[in-house]
């Protein structure tokens, strides 16, 4: 057995990336867990992981974020990185970037094409702006945020089922959706003034 070093007699033995374990033998090196019932398990550098620790371990995470992307996330890929749907926004400004908006990747930072320009011309990619009859800095303009249809989907079919959430929902559906907690609930918040509006 790789495992334990002990003669198999077992009946039944298990075979993996060309070594031989008993059936108990085979165990996931970081959580323990026994793999002879998974229908799967991963080998890298002579150790064994189960699915869950394999992903954590060496699957993709995200550049903005640096947490795991699973299979089921959304996600944008610049270059060699990858980000989640909602982490790839402007360094700047902060603004979710959409599917065909031209962007920028410079010096490991994303910004959008405005900001990237202003900073070839200003030699800096600050957001703040001069303000010439003033002299001093003129406030920044807020930025509107931009939402995918399936953020919308997510969004809306929670409004149907409560359209005045609380706080542990709102970072349910913030984390659904990958939205900031602060912008799901103005989202809520400016659905229930439309609402209103129209009854």
């Amino acid at each position: 057995c790789a495992a334990c070093g002990e003669l198999i007699t077992d009946r039944f033995l298990i075979q993996v990336s060309g070594r031989t374990w008993h059936s108990t033998c085979l165990r996931c090196s970081v959580c323990r867990t026994a793999l002879d019932n998974q229908p799967s398990c991963f080998v890298r550098a002579g150790a064994i992981y189960c699915r869950a620790d394999y992903t954590r371990t060496f699957g993709a995470k995200c550049a903005r974020c640096s947490r795991s992307i699973s299979a089921a996330d959304w996600v944008r890929r610049a270059r060699e990185h990858v980000y989640h749907l909602a982490c790839f926004a402007c360094d700047a400004c902060r603004r979710q970037l959409s599917t065909g908006e031209e962007f920028a990747l410079h010096e490991g930072r994303v910004l959008c094409k405005t900001h990237y320009l202003d900073g070839l011309d200003a030699g800096s990619t600050s957001s703040d702006e001069t303000d010439p009859e003033g002299g001093g800095r003129s406030k920044s303009k807020r930025v509107r945020t931009t939402f995918t249809e399936e953020q919308l989907h997510v969004l809306q079919a929670n409004f149907l089922l409560d359209s005045n959430p609380d706080g542990q929902d709102l970072e349910r559906i913030a984390n659904l959706t990958g939205l900031s907690k602060r912008v799901t609930q103005v989202w809520f918040q400016n659905m229930r003034a439309r609402h209103k509006k129209h009854l």
